[in-house]
């Protein structure tokens, strides 16, 4: 029996390693704050400019896990790169 329910992206992180395996979910497990910060600004950016299915670009949302005063999964600074990766692991990109 499957059970649905309501929450954000971070929920089910267990089941994450069930269906993908443990490395998967380890990398979503470590990209955690950024693709929070991720959210917010994808969030705030549809209500903004009213387009659903809208991203703001790279730049804005490296300068946003920036301000906040995230570093990267790893270690290090945000980069492009960094929001590139945690997009593909919400799958985004």
């Amino acid at each position: 029996m499957v059970v649905l329910r309501a929450g954000t992206m971070m929920d089910g992180i267990g089941d994450l390693e069930l269906r993908h395996g443990a490395r998967r979910a380890g990398a979503y497990a470590r990209a955690e704050p950024v693709i929070r910060c991720l959210e917010a600004t994808i969030h705030r950016h549809r209500a903004a400019t009213g387009r659903l299915d809208g991203l703001p670009d790279t730049r804005t949302m490296v300068a946003a896990c920036h301000d906040s005063g995230l570093a990267a999964p790893r270690g290090g600074p945000i980069t492009a790169d960094t929001v590139r990766r945690a997009l593909r692991l919400m799958g985004l990109r």
